[in-house]
């Protein structure tokens, strides 16, 4: 089953220091209907005995509830990102994966918080076989990649990335009537692009997205990104035709790749018609300077 980007208009872009953040517009119908608000999330180590690398999760609202890679889930034994994008159906309790960002902890409470935090680009996926490793293999990478954090940025004492997350000062800029999507350029150079099928998405995960870019910033120069850049990465990628999905779906994973972009998303069936939208999409350029470096 196919998902086709739909066509992208790029903003004028915010400087900050070495982050550039270009507002994204998206010709297709919005999705409505979902909760993105992360309190509706709750979050728990298992019943039987505390996991790294999955947790109890459970949909309080009466609608289906996104939760998005990338996300931060805080406390618990040790803090965690959700590691693979799922929509919980209103009222559903399930495991979830999950991907640890503190190595240092082990031990604390039961219970964890999604507060609409993420984790950065360079943690998420790092090195080019970050976006395809599974298992111990990425959490490893995962670990490798904060220790470049902690050593480039300051030791925290559990080896936590939200430590670095707290230290962040920077603004969080408004967004635009309409603004669906952002691009993420860092040093001079695009990084990637998140995409929401709603405004209400974007918002629900806009600090959170503009304070994980702010500390992958940190690792190169002050150097704005040019606008023409980000609008020639949003050319590579709208029209591109994503896989994921069997018949009768309603949510389904979405993934491509090259030898330079790799495209992860999150996809739905619209209805009863033979169609299909993107939930959200992280699009990230494999070259970029920060990625080799971590």
């Amino acid at each position: 089953m196919h998902t086709t980007i739909p066509a992208l208009h790029v903003g004028q872009g915010i400087h900050q220091a070495g982050l550039s953040l270009f507002p994204v517009w998206v010709v297709a119908p919005r999705i409505g209907s979902l909760e993105w608000s992360p309190s509706s999330l709750e979050v728990a180590e298992h019943s039987g005995g505390a996991r790294v690398s999955s947790l109890e999760a459970s949909n309080t609202s009466a609608r289906p509830l996104v939760a998005l890679e990338g996300d931060l889930l805080e406390g618990g034994w040790q803090n965690r990102m959700l590691g693979r994008s799922v929509v919980l159906r209103a009222r559903e309790r399930r495991e979830i994966h999950a991907v640890c960002i503190e190595r240092g902890r082990w031990g604390g409470a039961n219970e964890q918080g999604a507060s609409g935090r993420r984790a950065s680009l360079a943690v998420r996926f790092g090195d080019a076989r970050a976006g395809r490793e599974v298992g111990a293999e990425r959490q490893s990478g995962v670990w490798r990649r904060i220790q470049t954090f902690e050593q480039r940025l300051g030791a925290s004492e559990t080896s936590s990335f939200t430590r670095h997350l707290d230290r962040q000062s920077i603004r969080t800029p408004r967004l635009i009537d309409g603004q669906r999507g952002v691009i993420i350029g860092i040093g001079g150079r695009i990084m990637g692009l998140e995409l929401f099928c709603s405004s209400s998405g974007l918002r629900s995960r806009w600090t959170g997205i503009v304070q994980s870019a702010a500390v992958d910033a940190r690792l190169t120069d002050p150097v704005p990104t040019r606008a023409e850049r980000a609008r020639s990465f949003a050319r590579a990628v709208d029209g591109r035709r994503l896989h994921g999905g069997e018949d009768g779906e309603s949510w389904f994973e979405l993934a491509r790749g090259d030898e330079k972009v790799d495209l992860l998303g999150l996809g739905a069936r619209l209805g009863d018609r033979d169609e299909h939208g993107i939930l959200h999409l992280t699009a990230l350029d494999r070259t970029h300077p920060v990625l080799a470096a971590v």
